[in-house]
């Protein structure tokens, strides 16, 4: 006996496409909006919620794919499930601690990949960024890449997402908001000022509205408003850079703290 010939309604269809196929292809263009949208605008708020639901659809279209081979039954969907099981409890319970030495190494060739990068408010991307964006982006790429590399829980699940969704400005830095810096020290000012204390990666705030970033070996990376790009400087005595002539407080972030 010849099975029934399954009758597609039209409500499984949408605009012409089978729900997957539909699922494909907004996924699709979300994916090529996200990537326009970080190269052409500041990460504000809207990227920020693009971005995330862009992260959720994608989790929905690959469950709306896995639950349609569920029923078909492949011989792999079931090992499939296990290690997504696997990675689901490896993003939550993980608790390894990160290597703060390699992280700061991470984070430091992060921010030396912006030097040059234009000048711009509110930017958090190499099209355009601002001091403390540069702060902030390059760490949360810095654990992005160091967190696939150890294979760390810690540095890719809830501690990565709250930090990356929360924006930060210079001020937000100087005040530790959210727990994520720790004010060591503050200094008349950086032009002279004795370096040996200091982390790569540790950062000088100047008037609650400057970030400059300490690279090493006595130098500085900032997303300068006059030089209109990110640059590095040496802070010598007789420096005449105008933020190396402010008074600063210097603080640490919270995931490079060694105390």
């Amino acid at each position: 006996m010849r099975e029934p010939a399954v009758v597609e309604t039209k409500k499984d269809r949408l605009f012409g496409l089978s729900f997957r196929a539909f699922c494909a292809w907004v996924l699709g263009i979300l994916l090529v909006i996200c990537g326009i949208a970080v190269r052409v605008s500041p990460m504000d708020t809207r990227i920020r919620v693009l971005l995330a639901g862009t992260f959720l659809f994608t989790i929905f279209t690959c469950f709306v794919f896995l639950l349609s081979l569920i029923g078909k039954r492949p011989v792999w969907i079931f090992p499939t499930i296990f290690f997504l099981t696997l990675f689901i409890v490896w993003s939550v319970l993980g608790s390894k601690p990160p290597d703060q030495g390699e992280l700061g190494k991470a984070y430091n060739k992060r921010l030396h990949a912006f030097v040059g990068a234009p000048f711009a408010w509110g930017g958090e991307a190499e099209a355009g960024i601002d001091c403390s964006g540069l702060a902030r982006a390059s760490l949360w790429q810095a654990m992005v890449r160091q967190g696939v590399k150890e294979f760390n829980p810690r540095l890719l699940g809830p501690s990565f997402w709250h930090f990356w969704w929360r924006d930060m400005s210079a001020r937000d830095m100087d005040e530790g908001k959210y727990g994520y810096t720790r004010v060591i020290g503050h200094a008349k000012k950086l032009a002279g000022y004795d370096n040996s204390n200091l982390n790569v990666g540790d950062m000088a705030i100047g008037d609650k509205t400057h970030v400059m970033v300490y690279c090493g070996e006595g130098d500085w990376i900032e997303a300068s408003p006059t030089d209109r790009k990110v640059v590095i400087n040496k802070a010598p005595a007789r420096s005449k850079r105008a933020w190396f002539n402010e008074p600063v407080t210097l603080v640490r972030w919270w995931i490079l703290d060694r105390k």
